[in-house]
């Protein structure tokens, strides 16, 4: 009786400390995890700030001064992102029964 009033305390005693180092490392993720962050906000905060320095810094029109001051024939940048989709040809709709080569076929009914 004894031997086993031992072995449970022993047990629970155990758990305790392997509870108590879960915990402990949970704590210590969760603080590592806020300090990446903040250091990942203070980097932003670094980049918006160079960002809007270079914009003071630089002006459209001071640009295209040195573009024209070099005599240098400059093209713009192919496949921009920002650049405006052409627009598309609008399809009249066809009269009916008459099969239209560029359609996608649709069935009706199962």
């Amino acid at each position: 009786m004894f031997g086993k009033a031992i072995a449970i305390l022993l047990s629970f005693g155990i758990m305790a400390t392997a509870l108590l180092a879960t915990r402990q490392k949970r704590y210590e993720v969760a603080s590592k995890i806020s300090r990446s962050h903040w250091r990942l906000m203070e980097q932003q905060r670094d980049l918006m700030r160079s960002r809007a320095l270079v914009a003071t810094k630089v002006r459209p029109d001071a640009i295209r001064l040195a573009l024209n001051s070099m005599n240098i024939k400059w093209r713009p940048i192919p496949h921009r992102l920002d650049a405006p989709a052409p627009p598309t040809q609008p399809r009249l709709a066809t009269k009916p029964g008459v099969k239209d080569a560029e359609a996608i076929p649709v069935e009706f009914g199962g």
